[in-house]
């Protein structure tokens, strides 16, 4: 059964504002408990609208989830930044670990395979995902983040996004 309704004329989207900052205070981002993570391209160039490049990242994130046993409940790899909602479980790893492995290793390969350097922007954007919140209606946000830039017509056309029922429902 799917949870999500992602092209539900009726879903209204969440936003969040621009004046934030990248971190919450006194937050331990080793909880188990998703985060909402937005991680520009340097200077936010368009580097993701090639479909090797970005098949690289979505192999690379699933990789690096793998290595580090961290739950990936959604991601959207848009031309020039990324959605992704992701959980430590129960590894007791800080998010900024996982970061760390994830935008080292893909920096790596970019720099590698592409003599692309700077491939990200310093640090990322986090919202973790407060109890009051509707878990599945901000990754339908997410996901339908092309179809809102006007790249595909729905959210199932992009094929650079993707979400995980079992792990979204251990939140739910």
């Amino acid at each position: 059964m799917d949870i999500l309704h992602l092209n539900d004329p009726a879903n209204e989207y969440k936003t969040w504002g621009k004046n934030r900052s990248n971190r919450l205070k006194d937050y331990d981002y080793s909880t188990d408990w998703p985060v909402h993570i937005t991680i520009c391209t340097q200077d936010k160039k368009s580097v993701f609208e090639d479909g090797t490049k970005a098949e690289i990242i979505a192999a690379e994130l699933l990789q690096s989830a793998q290595d580090l046993e961290y739950r990936i409940l959604c991601y959207c790899l848009m031309p020039n930044h990324f959605h992704l909602v992701i959980s430590p479980g129960n590894t007791g790893l800080s998010l900024s670990r996982f970061l760390n492995v994830f935008k080292g290793r893909t920096a790596a390969i970019f720099r590698k395979k592409f003599h692309i350097s700077g491939l990200w922007q310093r640090s990322a954007f986090d919202h973790v995902i407060r109890a009051g919140e509707d878990l599945k209606a901000i990754v339908e946000y997410i996901l339908n983040n092309p179809v809102r830039k006007g790249i595909v017509a729905t959210a199932g056309d992009y094929p650079y996004s993707k979400y995980f029922e079992n792990e979204i429902r251990k939140y739910l």
